[in-house]
């Protein structure tokens, strides 16, 4: 009974993860961050950012990490009681705060590590990764989370020609402006 309910655990745990990954990394935050990364703003921020010393970087980064996961939290919280479009708006609103905090580990990656404690927890954290990536369960909903985005491609190629679900949206948007257009009159 005890290690049905750890591997129901870990089931659930690694398929949050992957679908962090593959939802939310994938095909929100990473578009964020390379935008960003693109900027010439940012660029010269990056110029800027490499001459404070590694204690204001921490400072900076832990900041933006704690905004990030506390929104992550409340946004959870609110989800469980049924507050999903809330929980929803303000999950989506980290994002672009998580992809900035991404981006500035990502430039500072060295200097931070030059850190005893946060390399430990860097290296403690990586360490816990590898081992959910290396489990049985995560490689079969791994497996899984493949088909099922190989049989979404296949229906949105069948059904949704390439721009209607973008034609549909505009149409849907248009009619709905209209019809508000109308009220407010």
């Amino acid at each position: 009974m005890k290690q049905r309910l750890v591997h129901i655990f870990l089931t659930v745990l690694v398929f949050v993860y992957i679908l962090f990954e593959e939802l939310v990394w994938e095909t929100i935050a990473k578009p964020v961050f390379d935008y960003l990364h693109r900027l010439r703003l940012l660029q010269k921020l990056e110029h800027i950012i490499n001459r404070f010393p590694a204690w204001i970087v921490l400072l900076l980064f832990l900041t933006l990490f704690i905004a990030v996961e506390g929104i992550g939290l409340l946004a959870g919280v609110l989800a469980l009681q049924g507050n999903i479009i809330v929980a929803s708006l303000l999950y989506i609103s980290k994002i672009p705060f998580a992809a900035f905090a991404f981006w500035l580990f990502r430039i500072s990656k060295q200097k931070l590590l030059g850190i005893g404690w946060f390399r430990y927890t860097y290296d403690f954290m990586m360490r816990q990764i590898d081992k959910i990536k290396a489990s049985e369960i995560y490689r079969n909903i791994k497996v899984q989370t493949t088909r099922i985005k190989r049989k979404i491609k296949e229906f949105k190629a069948k059904y949704l020609p390439k721009g209607e679900l973008k034609r549909r949206a505009k149409r849907i948007y248009v009619q709905l402006k209209k019809i508000f257009r109308k009220d407010i009159s």
